[in-house]
């Protein structure tokens, strides 16, 4: 249920212009083959509100309502951006579930979901000396990075392993 905006035509050089505050990696991926998608380094609105542009020239109207008909159907969660740069300056990040989540999801889903979507391939968060933990913290899901007990050195086995760990984003 991701929430859009439409850009007003005078602002934008684009036929199609909507931000989105789906995280760009997971609209980057639902509307891959619909159109552009693009990072939101604005203040209007507040690319932390809404990190992602929805961008296209000459789109159908058939398109356009498979877009946003993608988007509403897409579920929310906190940006990576925003949670990585909340552990780099205090180590940890903390939200409500329920503000992004359906009510209906349980515990373990919700936790599996905020697990699963956070960049652990990236050294920021996932090191040989340190990595991320996700726990409850009363109501709420707490994203922390805490320190290794011995140093973490994986061994690459594969050429499916090889490749993962070349193909890490740089940016989140």
């Amino acid at each position: 249920m991701a929430r859009f905006i439409h850009c007003h035509p005078s602002r934008t050089d684009y036929d199609y212009h909507i931000f989105t505050d789906l995280d760009f990696w997971d609209a980057r991926k639902i509307l891959k083959d619909l159109a552009l998608v693009k990072r939101n380094f604005g203040k209007d609105p507040s690319g932390d509100d809404y990190p992602t542009q929805v961008v296209g020239n000459d789109l159908t109207r058939i398109t356009k309502a498979k877009i946003e008909a993608r988007l509403g159907k897409a579920i929310v969660s906190p940006p990576r951006h925003i949670i990585v740069d909340s552990i780099l300056k205090e180590g940890y990040f903390e939200f409500d579930p329920l503000a992004y989540y359906p009510s209906r999801w349980t515990k373990e889903q919700m936790y599996r979901f905020t697990y699963l979507r956070l960049p652990l391939d990236s050294a920021i968060l996932n090191s040989p000396y340190r990595t991320v933990r996700v726990s409850w913290n009363g109501g709420k899901i707490r994203v922390e990075r805490v320190q290794r007990d011995k140093k973490y050195d994986p061994a690459i086995t594969t050429k499916e392993q090889a490749l993962r760990r070349q193909r890490v984003p740089g940016c989140f």
